[in-house]
């Protein structure tokens, strides 16, 4: 939006949100400017309601709506310019959302700077053209829009300013030329890499006030961009990051809350206090829906695609805040991967009758696998600490291994054979589900550990993705170092040279 209209902003109170409808996680507004109410009042005069009890009425926001528009487009107290660059917003299934931003999209390709480009972006075209196709209907039958606008198969154009509003989604091979200033990603947990919405961002560094709005339901797999996204979002919320361009409201029940709980379904769904949503319709829905399917599109947690390795709650109950020690030896497990996989070092360290542990992961990147990071890693945990051995699975880090090694680094391949694996798994479960093993919690941690999922063979079962998409790197690095701390005679010392555990 150009920074011209910043006179015409509302300098309204900042009003908090009510209990009724609180997001779980948002960030706070931090000046009283807005352009919110500008598209609140565009929105009643241009748009309406086209389906339900109040259709042909005009388009009246809810209070919870109105809110977060204001919050949305909250403006600098000191530059006049939009706060926000990037933003991400997660809401059930039946909150109005493809209408509300269908009003932001036209909004901004007839208020937006001269040349505007405001893209409606998806994971597949048929999700795409639902904001897209609310849009056009609503230019369709406003008497003033219909007489500016273009309306084509695919795109609105306004002649007037040179302002265009097209619908993309991942199938779009052309994001690179693009010079976008709104982008509005619908249901971005469907994303399953960050290729297009990285194309979509870096492409409008040349706007006055670029804007990147996506809306999601939550996913199945926290290592995406939505996921990203969501922990980067929280963590903003909770002041642990100072990110003042990235905005976050997201609304969820409470992550072990009863599927029955009708005080968390008000909570993850804003409409229930606005009786826009029925809530016999909840209660029928929770008594007919699979619980996973739920809490996602009902309550918006998190879930997983597939049934973890682990017992429920069996992960969580490890959680505990003690350190690792330096006056004792510590097993360090390492998962490498190629370009689309996640890599994961885990640290294993014996203390007492349990085993505290710690991971650090690197995430995919579109440049590849940053090697010497990993490296350097290794070479600082080797310094600090007594490392008796690098566990190392040997496909793709045989080589680092050897340079390793001549450094004096304690390296033994662990091949991920079924005679090794499959005893493996089973005493990282035992030494799980018996709270012998402690981790700090880490959500990306956690979240790689539990995704991993039981695979039957002639021999007995081992870990495996499944039918997830979702990283389990850090899971593998713990049961190999698990494996090697606990579950044999360790020798005081290791010579620095690789050593090969076989069958």
């Amino acid at each position: 939006m150009s920074s011209q209209r910043s006179d015409s902003a509302s300098k309204r109170s900042v009003l908090p949100p009510t209990s009724r409808w609180q997001p779980a996680f948002y960030t706070p507004r931090i000046s009283k400017l807005s352009d919110g109410d500008e598209i609140i009042n565009f929105a009643a005069e241009h748009f309406i309601v086209l389906k339900g009890f109040r259709a042909g009425e005009p388009l009246l926001f809810t209070a919870w709506q109105k809110w977060l528009l204001r919050a949305l487009f909250e403006r600098d107290a000191e530059t006049q310019r939009l706060r926000y660059r990037r933003a991400l917003i997660g809401l059930p299934r039946k909150q109005g959302k493809s209408l509300m931003l269908s009003a932001v999209a036209v909004y901004g390709l007839i208020t937006g700077e001269s040349g505007a480009e405001v893209y409606v972006v998806a994971g597949d075209r048929q999700q795409a053209r639902i904001i897209f196709g609310e849009a056009k209907q609503q230019i369709q039958m406003s008497p003033v829009l219909s007489q500016e606008c273009k309306v084509y198969r695919d795109a609105i154009e306004m002649p007037r300013f040179g302002s265009i509003l097209r619908v993309l989604s991942s199938e779009f091979k052309g994001q690179a030329g693009l010079n976008p200033s709104l982008v509005l990603f619908d249901e971005l947990w469907n994303q399953s890499t960050p290729d297009l919405y990285d194309q979509m961002t870096l492409g409008s560094g040349a706007r006055i006030e670029p804007l990147t709005v996506s809306i999601t339901t939550a996913g199945y797999d926290l290592d995406t961009v939505a996921g990203h996204l969501y922990q980067y979002g929280k963590k903003c919320a909770a002041g642990e990051i100072d990110d003042p361009t990235f905005g976050f409201w997201w609304w969820e029940a409470a992550t072990d809350c009863a599927l029955g709980d009708e005080k968390q379904w008000r909570i993850a769904n804003p409409n229930l206090s606005e009786r826009l949503l029925d809530i016999d319709d909840m209660r029928t829905a929770v008594k007919q829906t699979d619980e996973a399917a739920f809490r996602r599109w009902r309550l918006n947690q998190w879930v997983r695609a597939q049934e973890s390795w682990l017992p429920a709650g069996a992960w969580e109950q490890c959680r505990d805040d003690r350190g690792l020690r330096h006056d004792l030896p510590i097993w360090v497990g390492i998962d490498m991967a190629l370009k689309h996989d996640s890599i994961a070092v885990v640290i294993a360290q014996p203390q007492d009758d349990v085993v505290v542990t710690r991971a650090r992961i690197w995430q995919p990147r579109d440049e590849g696998v940053d090697v010497a990071a990993v490296e350097a890693h290794l070479r600082a945990l080797h310094a600090e600490y007594q490392v008796r051995e690098f566990v190392f699975d040997p496909a793709y880090f045989q080589r680092s291994a050897e340079a390793l090694s001549d450094d004096g680094l304690p390296m033994v391949e662990f091949p991920q054979s079924a005679a090794r694996m499959i005893p493996a798994c089973g005493h990282a479960y035992e030494m799980i589900v018996n709270r012998r093993v402690l981790h700090d919690g880490s959500p990306t941690y956690s979240d790689q550990v539990l995704s991993a999922a039981q695979r039957m063979t002639d021999q007995g079962w081992r870990l495996s993705k499944g039918k997830s998409k979702r990283k389990i790197d850090a899971c593998i690095s713990l049961v190999m170092a698990l494996d090697r701390a606990t579950s044999r005679i360790q020798s005081t010392s290791v010579a620095p040279s690789i050593v090969q555990v076989w069958n």
